[in-house]
């Protein structure tokens, strides 16, 4: 990491994992994005992701998830499982690829996230999506683990770089300058 006056360059490693497992089935009904849900779902993503994003360095660290106009376009691909007023985990299936999975940072390591996975899964499945795909920073270790243990392969790795920089608002802002080809939605 380069640090600059408010511009900072981030580089870091990327995996992208390809489903090689057989015909997943799930039980898991988890609902659609819907406007109501978005300040629970930011503060999901927010929390789930900050750890990742500090120790990269990927600024902003705490504000990453998108505003409700950008994550309002995506409402038909984001699965929320919730729960007592609140959401338990999330993940979206934007066409062959997994994205955003997270689980609440007080229901990690209960399963919920090979739930979800699960889900995410058999809901490509069920609409034909192949390969099924997903990207994962190779600092996530334990989601490798997971994604590795329910028939994920690495098939690619690649090292991607980013600049934060501040905004005329004075927020932090990132932007990938190069992913070497790598889908990244």
């Amino acid at each position: 990491m380069k640090a600059m006056s408010d511009k900072q360059i981030a580089k870091f490693n990327m995996c992208t994992m390809e489903y090689k497992g057989g015909a997943m089935k799930s039980d898991l009904s988890p609902v659609l994005f819907e406007e109501k849900y978005y300040g629970k779902y930011k503060e999901l993503i927010n929390d789930c992701y900050y750890e990742m994003r500090k120790e990269l360095n990927i600024r902003p660290y705490g504000d990453y998830c998108g505003g409700l106009e950008e994550v309002i376009k995506q409402k038909d691909d984001i699965f929320l499982l919730l729960g007592d007023e609140e959401i338990i985990c999330s993940a979206t299936c934007s066409g062959n690829q997994i994205g955003n999975v997270a689980v609440n940072l007080k229901y990690q390591r209960q399963g919920y996230g090979r739930k979800i996975m699960g889900f995410a899964i058999s809901h490509l499945q069920k609409r034909g999506e192949h390969p099924i795909k997903l990207t994962v920073t190779r600092w996530n270790k334990g989601a490798m683990e997971l994604y590795e243990s329910m028939g994920f392969e690495l098939v690619g790795e690649t090292v991607v770089e980013g600049v934060s920089a501040k905004g005329a608002d004075g927020n932090w802002v990132f932007e990938f300058t190069e992913t070497d080809g790598m889908d990244l939605r």
